[in-house]
């Protein structure tokens, strides 16, 4: 069989779902001219099928041909692969094509958006809006890296924009975020309701909902809302942890995959909302300290939990030669590892990056235990982990009685009592613990204590 016949012979078996015909072309592409139809459809059907490697190997040889959709796809495929670097220079070759490629130029604003190039992404999706002021993804995704940069009024227009065009549940989480950012939940609830009845099994709409009706106090409905969403997905850590938070229930952290996702989404727009919104200043308060109780004791391997985009390592230089960022979330850790603060990166939860940790000169923890209300374990690790003489600093949102607490708003305290039982069940001493502002709430400023404590 002619090696052409043997492509539509395979288009054909892989529109049925059957790629085997598929892979045996692919081994011999070479004498399938690159223009040929065929091996664009031969991708798509690979790509459906969730082979991407075998789909990226058609769109390699239809790009020799030069076409810009070819290219394109090369491009998607390549990002989802992971090799972000190759995606962007195959967008840019398409685009060097076919300019006004708006999948090309929307795909590429996303990829610079996630690379942390927040200006080139801008370019892009303002690029896309001069030819065509009505894409619907571009003023989408335009309002939220205005969001994350804090320009909220723009923010907001582009989101209503985009909505306008295509009133469906990413619009709409959209333009309710940007709302829900500006403390205007009742019409971020508003722009919810109506999407999320037409669209009653996207989990997404009733999770916002919860938390609109949350901020709104009305606990009742939001508790509602969350239980529709656990339906809908029983493993969805945010709803159960919200469930709980707002029926009293004490469970000993937050869900791992509802912190990681948490911060994934919020990572862009982290240190805007903390330093300019809630002027939060514990990485400071904690810093100035240990300054004074610490007497300036030179550090030097310091781990830095829950690191974030790095604002504990950023107030603590000079007191250390060597910073080791942890944190659950992968879109911190690269953000965390632009800012240029940290020897190392791992991407953990506390504990057990403390269990791989040894002869540690400091522990930091700012802000970290308002998702772990049980503090065993790293208590128990820091002990480990610390050289003697080392220091474990860390906040604590303000607690009552002899325990920790999960308060409605989602968020741990910890009581004086319960950790300084802690302190003394893992052989520490409590140098410093001292109460004062963390950051500001929709309800007023938050006070935690800080503490100071070291290994003997």
């Amino acid at each position: 069989m002619a090696k052409l016949d043997r492509v539509e012979e395979a288009l054909g078996k892989a529109r049925t779902g059957d790629l085997s015909k598929a892979r045996t072309v692919s081994r011999d592409l070479a004498k399938v001219p690159p223009a040929h139809p065929g091996l664009m459809a031969l991708a798509v059907a690979a790509h459906q099928a969730g082979d991407l490697p075998l789909a990226l190997r058609f769109l390699d040889r239809a790009a020799v041909s030069g076409s810009a959709d070819a290219l394109y796809g090369r491009g998607v495929v390549l990002a989802a692969l992971g090799r972000m670097d190759e995606a962007r220079a195959a967008l840019r070759k398409c685009l060097e094509r076919a300019p006004t490629h708006e999948a090309a130029l929307t795909n590429l604003g996303g990829l610079e958006q996630v690379a942390g190039d927040l200006p080139a992404a801008e370019r892009c999706y303002r690029a896309v809006l001069d030819f065509a002021p009505q894409a619907a993804l571009a003023l989408h995704n335009l309002a939220g890296l205005c969001l994350a940069q804090g320009r909220r009024d723009e923010a907001e227009d582009l989101g209503r924009r985009a909505f306008a065009l295509q009133p469906g549940p990413d619009t709409a989480l959209r333009l309710a975020d940007i709302l829900g950012e500006a403390g205007r939940h009742a019409e971020a609830e508003a722009v919810l309701r109506p999407v999320r009845d037409g669209h009653p099994g996207d989990v997404r709409l009733w999770r916002a909902s919860g938390h609109a009706a949350k901020k709104l106090g009305r606990n009742a409905e939001a508790v509602a809302a969350y239980r529709t969403a656990l339906g809908l997905d029983p493993q969805d850590g945010e709803a159960s942890h919200m469930i709980a938070a707002l029926t009293g229930a004490n469970p000993g952290r937050a869900p791992a995959d509802y912190v990681r996702g948490f911060f994934d989404t919020y990572a862009d727009r982290f240190e805007s909302h903390l330093v300019e919104d809630v002027k939060y200043q514990a990485p400071a308060t904690l810093r100035a300290l240990f300054d004074r109780v610490g007497g300036g004791v030179p550090l030097d391997t310091v781990i830095d939990l829950g690191c974030g985009t790095g604002l504990t390592a950023q107030a603590f230089q000079g007191a250390a030669s060597r910073f080791v960022g942890v944190d659950l979330s992968p879109r911190m850790l690269q953000l965390a590892a632009a800012s240029g603060l940290y020897a190392e990166l791992r991407e953990a939860d506390a504990a057990t990056a403390l269990a791989h940790s040894v002869n540690l000169s400091a522990v930091l923890a700012t802000d970290l235990f308002i998702y772990l209300g049980d503090l065993e374990d790293i208590f128990a690790g820091a002990a480990r982990a610390l050289a003697p003489g080392g220091w474990l600093l860390f906040s604590v949102e303000t607690g009552e009685g002899e325990g920790y607490t999960l308060r409605p708003s989602g968020r741990y305290a910890q009581s004086p009592a319960y950790i300084r039982g802690l302190i003394t069940r893992h052989g520490l001493t409590e140098m410093a613990c001292e109460r004062a502002r963390i950051r500001g709430g929709s309800g007023g400023d938050i006070d935690g204590d800080y503490w100071v404590v070291r290994k003997p």
